[in-house]
């Protein structure tokens, strides 16, 4: 696998749903992360830890634009559909198409925003569900 070996811009990125780009995001964050089990024991002055189950996760921001069918069938993923819908063909490219991860999630929350001197505005979270996988040839 050959990753890109220099910093990419976030304008080529892009979240994908069903191998088409979700139009109008203006940026996506993910998070990993590892549960952690504290030991603990009378007279201990330092903690110690072990590890536990990873996870990941994240959330994905911009313009709302429902005519556009991801952006809407993310939306109806939790507001319309059957809430807690497992969504399989996510992907969150930093390249614009080909080097990025994968991976199965739910939709958490959507917030949608109204100001008067702005765009109406999507923020969406999402929880992952198992692995994700990263990839240069998505």
């Amino acid at each position: 696998m050959t990753y890109t070996s220099t910093p990419t811009h976030g304008k080529v990125a892009r979240l994908e749903k069903g191998d088409t780009a979700v139009d109008y995001i203006g940026e996506w964050n993910l998070e990993f992360n590892l549960d952690m089990a504290t030991q603990e024991r009378q007279g201990q002055h330092w903690k110690n830890h072990s590890p536990g189950q990873a996870g990941w996760g994240g959330s994905a921001r911009g313009h709302a634009v429902l005519g556009n069918t991801q952006q809407k069938a993310l939306h109806d993923n939790l507001v319309t559909a059957t809430p807690g819908t497992k969504l399989t063909d996510m992907k969150f490219l930093i390249d614009g198409s080909a080097e990025g991860w994968s991976g199965d999630l739910y939709v958490t929350s959507i917030k949608i925003g109204a100001g008067v001197t702005g765009i109406v505005s999507i923020d969406m979270t999402f929880m992952g569900d198992g692995e994700p996988t990263l990839s240069d040839q998505q």
